[in-house]
């Protein structure tokens, strides 16, 4: 790279504010200054996307922090909290519609649940990274609802796992699409909030735990093939999330009103409409942007390797140009061997937080019945202790949100205080007996493990370019479900068995995490996403 593209990439520090940022003016207290590098070595190779790239986050830098991305962090900040909702209802509810509809046996409707989430993870993310972000955005919770309500009204089990498949599908697909959408407006002063945005995910937990607690207890039966009379919980659970989801949905349609983020547009050609959405929001909230249009177009073309409408004529050349689409973003993702240990270092460690967060939800509860503990004989208290567990577990993103901000931590060391933190507690909670155990052991499980998962969920999309950082994120969703999908095979098996195995190497696998994060070979606090 020349001395001039050297120059091209230097941070402007000469931007100003407006009076209304007083708004975020507590977030500013602490929080490092602007970043003055861009992590240009996960992108593509094209000089030119490179340039157009670095203008928009000076754009977005010097008009700073608003409103928009306050309503942001709160509105796609629940794709999060819907995300944690299904999982946590369809394990709140499976034993009981299973009770109700084929008499208990092997939890099929959990393994058609991960394939719902694996499936719309593809075809949201890769689709995202193609058509764009907005309709992937706009259309994901509202699809969850729709279908959500038509599961909780089935009255067979093949209809509630074809229902709740399709609802799962849309909410699969949500988080790749809103962590992306959230990043790519934010100013890289405050890119610590991608952490923090996590906390949602606690939130949501919350929220399925105290609509399981209130329908539950009172409204389900304990035998094989009862009567829908005396098994409405379930039915419940699910028109009360799908209502909260909806209002989510209609808040981002009628509220947020999202245009398409600036750095999508640029990055499939279309410059005018990328200064347009720049300008929009720098009138709206009176700052000052001194990005040009002209600035754009003199950066020169991009290399015309993102999906383009105008040449899918059919339905053939349509599939040939998705594919074609496809294959580039993937390559991005492997462009380099440095690249290459990054993406399967996350792809490892989504695998490895999977398999082992899901048997520790699923698992734990059967390895300390079996070895003569009692965590409570009623609803009341396991649904009690469970919306307990995951309150607490809102605090975990915010922790490490602040964790990252100590340069010699960063995103990294965040990851490894957090992995660490959640194996020597998980070791422990095997010793708990009593329901007052279960509650502290359990809310401080959640709590440290939401530091590592918190912090991953961040730092995945921050170290993937543009043009495939939603296809990025979905592949390691997919890596994150598929071997999430074999907790039911250890739930099942450690249930006739009582075997202590599962739990003690889901704590070594948590454990490891922390390697993996160490050999990570980069640190986003200290460079801009692009």
């Amino acid at each position: 790279m020349s001395s001039v593209e050297k120059q091209d990439y230097k941070i402007n520090e000469t931007g100003s504010r407006s009076d209304d940022a007083s708004i975020v003016e507590f977030m500013e207290k602490g929080v490092p200054g602007e970043l003055n590098e861009d992590l240009t070595i996960v992108e593509s190779g094209d000089l030119v996307l490179q340039k157009k790239i670095h203008l928009i986050n000076d754009a977005i830098d010097e008009i700073g922090f608003t409103w928009f991305n306050l309503q942001l962090f709160c509105i796609a900040g629940f794709g999060y909290s819907v995300d944690s909702q299904m999982e946590m209802i369809q394990s709140s509810v499976k034993k009981y519609v299973d009770l109700q509809m084929k008499g208990g046996g092997y939890p099929i409707a959990t393994e058609i649940f991960y394939a719902g989430l694996i499936v719309g993870s593809i075809l949201f993310g890769f689709g995202a990274d193609m058509i764009g972000r907005k309709l992937a955005f706009n259309s994901s919770l509202l699809l969850t609802a729709i279908f959500g309500f038509f599961t909780g009204g089935t009255s067979s089990y093949a209809m509630y796992c074809i229902f709740m498949f399709l609802s799962t599908v849309a909410a699969g697909g949500n988080i790749a699409t809103d962590v992306a959408v959230f990043m790519e407006f934010l100013p890289s002063k405050y890119q610590y909030l991608n952490t923090a945005m996590a906390a949602w995910w606690g939130v949501g937990q919350t929220i399925a735990s105290l609509i399981s607690w209130a329908f539950i207890p009172n409204n389900s039966c304990s035998t094989p093939f009862c009567s829908s009379s005396e098994n409405r919980g379930w039915r419940y659970v699910w028109y009360v999330n799908s209502g909260i989801v909806m209002g989510a949905a209609l808040l981002r349609l009628f509220v947020l009103k999202l245009d398409e983020t600036p750095k999508f547009l640029v990055s499939t050609g279309r410059d005018e409409e990328a200064y347009e959405a720049i300008m929009k929001i720098a009138n709206k909230h009176n700052r000052k942007c001194s990005l040009t249009l002209e600035q754009l177009k003199e950066c020169g073309e991009i290399e015309h390797t993102y999906f383009d409408s105008s040449k899918a004529t059919n339905v053939t050349s349509a599939i040939k140009e998705l594919w074609a689409t496809t294959k580039v973003n993937l390559a991005i993702l492997f462009s380099n061997k440095t690249v290459i240990r990054s993406t399967v270092l996350i792809l490892t460690s989504w695998m490895f937080i999977g398999i082992s967060y899901s048997v520790f939800y699923n698992f734990l509860y059967i390895y300390i019945a079996t070895h003569g503990g009692d965590t409570g004989d009623s609803n009341y208290i396991v649904y009690r202790n469970a919306t307990l567990d995951n309150f607490t577990g809102i605090f975990g993103p915010i922790l490490g949100g602040l964790l990252i901000m100590i340069p010699k931590v960063g995103r990294r060391g965040t990851m490894v205080f957090g992995a660490l933190s959640g194996m020597a507690i998980l070791f422990g909670y095997t010793t708990v007996r009593t329901p007052s155990g279960d509650a502290g052991f359990g809310s401080a499980t959640y709590f440290f493990i939401n530091v590592y998962y918190s912090c991953l969920y961040a730092y995945t999309p921050e170290v993937f370019p543009t043009k495939a950082r939603a296809t990025g994120v979905a592949i390691c969703l997919v890596a994150g479900r598929i071997s999430g999908a074999f907790a039911p095979v250890v739930y099942w098996f450690g249930e006739q068995s009582g075997s202590s195995v599962p739990i003690w190497v889901c704590g070594g696998i948590i454990g490891s995490l922390s390697i993996l994060a160490i050999l990570m070979p980069f640190e986003p606090s200290k460079q801009r996403s692009v």
